[in-house]
């Protein structure tokens, strides 16, 4: 029979090593939901870099969601983003304004693979028409993304797909007159949101 104290150290050992083995798992677990919220939160940033790329008529800021030779399904174009983005550019610049707003986003990891489905309202301003009336545009669908971890990049896009819910075009209306009071948006780099920390 077991003496108190050769039986203590016993179940003080059992204890120990549970003890452990639960610590270590908790651990692993911890780890890997870590290493999960912080690819979410760079596949995020990658989201809006596109957006803040587009708004901007930045190409390059818009390009540095994408692998190289990623694919982009863009409904009117379909084919490699450095194509899209050559596609788009002179479009965007005859826009009278533009912007990109993206809503729900669930994006789910598997291994160095990403799914991402975002919600997206596009609006762009068109410029006048022959009767000098000028058109507003929305689009409201998905960005169905597939997404790659690369050591050269990180999490960037390798395959988009645009679904479309709904489109809307009117007329535009007179302007706000108040709206000349504030800050000036620029499509360019001169635009107040690349030097918010100049100062």
């Amino acid at each position: 029979m077991l003496s108190g104290a050769v039986l203590h150290l016993v179940v003080r050992g059992y204890f120990d090593a549970y003890l452990e083995a639960t610590m270590t798992a908790e651990t692993v677990s911890t780890d890997a939901a870590v290493r999960e919220l912080l690819a979410k939160q760079e596949i995020r940033d990658a989201l809006m870099r596109y957006s803040r790329g587009v708004d901007r008529v930045d190409m390059e800021v818009m390009l540095s969601a994408y692998h190289p030779r990623a694919n982009d399904n863009h409904g009117t174009y379909k084919g490699d983003a450095e194509g899209f983005a050559r596609y788009l550019e002179p479009a965007l610049r005859l826009d009278n304004g533009h912007m990109h707003f993206l809503g729900n986003s669930l994006i789910e990891i598997q291994g160095d693979r990403a799914a991402s489905e975002t919600y997206v309202i596009a609006y762009h301003r068109y410029p006048a028409d022959e009767n000098g009336i000028e058109r507003d545009f929305f689009f409201g669908g998905r960005y169905l993304d597939v997404f790659e971890h690369r050591d050269e990049g990180g999490w960037r896009i390798v395959k988009r797909t645009v679904v479309p819910t709904w489109t809307r075009t009117s007329d535009a209306t007179e302007d706000w007159p108040a709206v000349t009071a504030f800050a000036e948006a620029h499509e360019d780099r001169s635009d107040l949101v690349y030097h918010l920390l100049d100062d």
